[in-house]
């Protein structure tokens, strides 16, 4: 009678399990390690009356709870490679593993070496200032998918920093990417927040052997130059609320 009702409790909890398993694989964000230790407690439950399918039950947990601890480490590499607000890649990854990479391949292959295009938002701080964070947020996430959209896979976008962008541009010249740049601007014109969105810029091209450091420098004083020209004409035209 006493084995019958642990029989009967064993075979209630393995239901209650079962109708529950569809919570779990339901969810795209479901914990996989939760998951494999639900699944290695009913393996117990069920061992001391079926063994071997307790066992099996057992295993297939261990194999998710595998698959969990995988996944972990993925979305820790995922952290360190893609920025998590607009998802282009983040400063460690491109120093430290795709540029020394694509500098390598350059050198080997003798190419042409690589464009550097470095954007930084105009009026930035205003619109931060006088939409709201949350607006900041959602408009550097427009840019960023317009710049992805816009250059090729094999082509790096880099969240230098706040609202600054790099973009790296292997085997090809100043003038691909000043027409990439003509194209970006006609894009963000027509942007779904009814902003005049705009980008100060500048372009420098490494060649095996130069400085790395010095060309992207290089690209980013061109930038701010730039920036600076155009305050200086909105404040001579008398426009308020320069950044």
């Amino acid at each position: 009678m006493i084995e019958k009702l642990v029989h009967f409790s064993a075979a209630i909890l393995l239901v209650f399990f079962i109708l529950h398993l569809r919570k779990y694989l339901k969810s795209f964000k479901s914990n996989f390690m939760e998951f494999g230790i639900a699944i290695i407690i009913a393996g117990l439950l069920v061992d001391p009356f079926y063994e071997i399918l307790g066992y099996n039950i057992m295993i297939v947990g261990i194999v998710v709870v595998f698959f969990g601890i995988l996944r972990v480490f993925k979305n820790l590499k995922e952290i360190a490679i893609r920025d998590y607000l607009t998802g282009l890649y983040t400063r460690y990854y491109f120093f430290e593993e795709w540029l020394p990479q694509e500098m390598e391949r350059q050198k080997r292959r003798k190419g042409k070496g690589i464009a550097f295009l470095v954007i930084d938002l105009d009026d930035f701080k205003i619109i931060n200032d006088r939409y709201s964070h949350k607006m900041g947020d959602k408009v550097l996430k427009f840019v960023a998918q317009k710049i992805v959209e816009n250059i090729r896979k094999t082509d790096c976008a880099v969240r230098f920093g706040g609202d600054e962008i790099l973009v790296a541009f292997p085997e090809a010249d100043e003038k691909t990417v000043e027409n990439i740049v003509k194209r970006l601007e006609k894009k963000l014109l027509f942007n779904p927040f009814g902003l005049p969105l705009k980008f100060s810029y500048g372009v420098e091209t490494w060649k095996p052997g130069e400085d790395i450091e010095s060309v992207v420098q290089r690209a980013d004083l061109q930038m701010y130059s730039l920036k600076s020209l155009r305050k200086q004409r909105q404040i001579l035209s008398g426009e308020e609320d320069v950044d």
